[in-house]
């Protein structure tokens, strides 16, 4: 059985960078998807939700729940993968850095979706009423949105030859 496991570029390496050197040895789309990574999981320290009175808000944390989880995953994941790439290791092929990241972009965009459509109920004097959107929402939207262009930027550069491969 013949296995597969991505190997460091440079063969003669003693020790693997710290994950400071590793980021800064990342490049412009890469240092841009990993904002884009900050920005989403960050977001969730942000209001989310307006109530409709008192101007009371609630965080994304404050919401905590399953679909907040796989956001942090997601850009946790899509993080790890941009610091083991700045410490030389790529994904094997016919996986490229470029497609893994604007997918955990494209899925990171599909969960913030979810939960603008998914509000949780403000109850007051026993009336149930929704939450309206604020911020965060948006802030992680563009969050996601960045990690989509980073990618399909560093994709572009994989596939035409220009960038590192494997």
């Amino acid at each position: 059985m013949v296995t597969v496991d991505a190997s460091p570029s440079e063969p003669g390496q003693s020790r693997p960078p710290s994950w400071w050197e590793a980021v800064a040895a990342l490049g412009a789309s890469e240092r841009l998807a990993a904002l884009g990574c900050v920005v989403s999981a960050g977001s969730t320290l942000l209001p989310w939700y307006k109530a409709p009175v008192g101007g009371l808000v609630k965080t994304g944390m404050g919401a905590f729940g399953f679909a907040i989880a796989a956001l942090l995953l997601t850009s946790g994941a899509a993080l790890a993968l941009l610091i083991q790439a700045g410490r030389g290791r790529r994904p094997p092929l016919p996986l490229h850095e470029g497609t893994l990241l604007a997918v955990a972009g494209g899925w990171t965009a599909v969960i913030v979706v979810y939960l603008m459509l998914d509000r949780p109920q403000f109850t007051l004097a026993g009336f149930d009423q929704t939450y309206s959107l604020a911020y965060g929402v948006f802030v992680a939207l563009g969050g996601a949105a960045l990690m989509i262009v980073a990618g399909l930027r560093l994709r572009r550069t994989e596939i035409s030859g220009e960038g590192r491969l494997n």
